[in-house]
């Protein structure tokens, strides 16, 4: 989905081009989301707007706007459509709910698994560019035109070397979503690999099957095939004993449905 597609060849990058609707669709500590219209072509989008100007703030809105432009093409991750120059405001495609709102569907084998793979082709996608999310969590995957697409990379890392301050990310502070964070993002969430989105994965997998909540370090399994075997391999304490990619998450997934 590129942005020519909605919004057309009209200019870009003045937030007064859009229409905001008067309550906040949400709203978090440094930014909030607002329902919107372009003027221009009546197209109806969820602009999200920085609260603060802080550095990290600023840095986390510039994070996401840099990578929504990254991979336009790929349909299971939520694209950028506009923004504004100072980082301080963009434009997105507006969701029809998120998998939180979805959640006792979730519970058939078929929307979970469709679920499942969407965000696997938007981790593998992420992953070749050298970026990783540290956020992934049932909030952060909505529901666009009928397919999940992954959101909010706020807390996502660029590439090794592309990285504007290294120092940000420190030693022993947690980043992410507690239950949801690898555990290694309570230590070193920087050094962290693809495998800490992939254990983020899993334990959306089994918020889903369980109907809980899951604790910080713990892996949340299932006690039903296939969704027991692909938890366990994805949620390993040790990085190393994980899935490590993407692809190797999917391949389990299909193997696993198939002889369920």
């Amino acid at each position: 989905m590129s942005a020519s597609d909605l919004l057309g060849d009209h200019p870009r990058h003045d937030q007064k081009a859009y229409r905001l609707g008067h309550r906040p669709l949400g709203r978090g500590g440094q930014a909030e989301v607002y329902p919107a219209e372009h003027k221009a072509t009546g197209v109806q989008v969820a602009l999200k707007r920085r609260r603060s100007w802080n550095v990290e703030a600023v840095a986390r809105m510039q994070r996401e706007i840099e990578f929504g432009q990254l991979l336009p093409g790929n349909d299971h991750i939520m694209p950028v459509l506009d923004f504004g120059l100072k980082h301080d405001w963009f434009v997105m495609p507006l969701a029809h709910g998120n998998a939180e709102d979805a959640r006792s569907s979730l519970l058939d084998d078929a929307a979970l698994t469709t679920l499942v793979l969407a965000v696997c082709s938007a981790l593998e996608a992420a992953h070749d560019e050298g970026w990783l999310h540290r956020d992934l969590k049932p909030a952060n995957i909505l529901l666009v035109d009928g397919r999940w697409t992954v959101a909010d990379w706020g807390l996502g890392r660029r590439p090794r070397g592309d990285t504007t301050f290294t120092g940000r990310t420190k030693t022993g502070e947690f980043l992410g979503s507690e239950g949801f964070a690898a555990p290694e993002q309570a230590t070193d969430a920087h050094r962290a690999t693809a495998c800490a989105d992939l254990y983020s994965l899993g334990q959306i997998i089994g918020w889903a099957r369980t109907s809980r909540t899951p604790k910080q370090g713990s892996p949340l399994v299932p006690d039903e095939e296939p969704w027991r075997s692909v938890v366990i391999a994805a949620t390993r304490k040790e990085p190393a004993a994980r899935l490590q990619t993407a692809r190797e998450f999917r391949e389990i997934m299909n193997v696993r449905t198939r002889r369920a």
